[in-house]
């Protein structure tokens, strides 16, 4: 079986147990299943492959209009807590008795990062590492400290007293500044959940 994970950026790929991206997509065997957030990707992927889209199978509770098919998998697994998928966005979900009851969408880190470096070539730093407790004293650090604080402040606003799950390519990352799970597979294990109890 092989799970798919169409992304803005990457094809995020689930084969046997092992997680990679590719940037473009190849021909695959047996049994494929996938989600996409992009549609000319999803076509190029489909034009070399027979793959099932779960997006018609997923059953998930919640009044959100339009939720995107990678939230829905990122949540679906997660009972009760938070859910932030770090990646070219970052999406903040909150779940509660196996009901999504709402979230919000932020500038992922490369984002952040290029935004500053359209405002001013002095802006484009890349990002420090950053101690909350101390007043920022050169560029890069006033820069990581906005962006991450940022990012930061909105997950422990939303939070409360849940817990909290990372995943996406920044997840890890932002997992050293709250105390929380970082689940690399958590999209591929509400695929797999999608396919046993949906499908």
């Amino acid at each position: 079986m092989v799970l798919v994970d169409i992304g803005n950026t990457f094809y995020h790929i689930w084969e046997d147990g092992k997680i990679y991206n590719l940037t473009n997509p190849k021909k695959f065997n047996g049994d494929i299943f996938y989600i996409s957030v992009n549609e000319r990707k999803e076509k190029e992927f489909l034009k070399l492959n027979e793959a099932v889209n779960l997006k018609n199978f997923v059953k998930f509770d919640t009044s959100y209009t339009n939720l995107g098919i990678d939230r829905i998998m990122a949540c679906k697994t997660i009972e009760d807590g938070v859910i932030v998928d770090a990646g070219s966005a970052i999406t903040i979900d909150v779940m509660q008795n196996n009901v999504h009851l709402g979230g919000v969408i932020m500038p992922g880190i490369s984002a952040f990062k290029k935004a500053f470096a359209t405002i001013s070539d002095k802006l484009k730093k890349d990002f420090v590492d950053i101690d909350f407790n101390k007043l920022p004293n050169n560029t890069a650090e006033a820069i990581s400290f906005g962006s991450i604080g940022s990012i930061i402040l909105t997950i422990n606003y939303l939070k409360k007293n849940k817990k909290v799950y990372f995943t996406g390519g920044d997840g890890k990352y932002l997992s050293k500044f709250i105390d929380g799970i970082y689940i690399k597979d958590l999209v591929f294990r509400g695929m797999i959940k999608t396919i046993k109890e949906d499908l």
